[in-house]
């Protein structure tokens, strides 16, 4: 059960809530069509309430449940650690590289509330660089010097 409390993490309920779903098949019922039936008995007090006050028809995908769903609980303050994280990424001692870019991808990933994993290459880098665009994480030398920071579609022609 997801209540809805900052301690909680919405992305693991999700993610939990997908395998469950996973595990129920119905001839002839889509697998959006059983999540969204599901999805509210998954969530109590304030998620609970929240779910009940979405108007009627605003949600009729999976995918929009789930972004309406993240928008409301997963935090700007949680987001903004992560992209600090995520800027400042360092393999770990005794960490093999195999190690770290899981855990690096996987911040990727949290950040995007799940989005990352799920992009061809293209949308990926077009994600990456757009976080990074919006956190700042080229520094005060790229304002400083009006340097403009080199995308993956700079590095194509070079």
């Amino acid at each position: 059960m997801f209540h809805g409390l900052p301690s909680e993490d919405p992305i693991d309920h999700l993610d939990e809530f997908d395998r469950l779903c996973d595990l129920t098949k119905i001839n002839g019922v889509s697998e959006d069509a059983i999540k969204l039936r599901l999805f509210p008995m998954s969530l109590a007090d304030k998620a609970h309430q929240w779910e009940k006050s979405l108007p009627h028809g605003t949600i009729t995908t999976w995918d929009e449940c789930k972004k309406a769903f993240l928008a409301k609980f997963f935090s700007t303050g949680r987001t903004a650690k992560l992209r600090g994280e995520i800027s400042s990424f360092i393999q770990r001692n005794n960490e093999t590289f195999a190690e770290a870019w899981e855990r690096y991808r996987e911040m990727l990933d949290t950040a995007s509330n799940g989005n990352f994993l799920n992009q061809d290459v293209d949308d990926g880098w077009q994600l990456v660089e757009n976080m990074a665009i919006s956190t700042e994480c080229y520094g005060e030398h790229m304002i400083q010097t009006g340097a403009r920071p080199r995308t993956r579609s700079s590095w194509k022609h070079r």
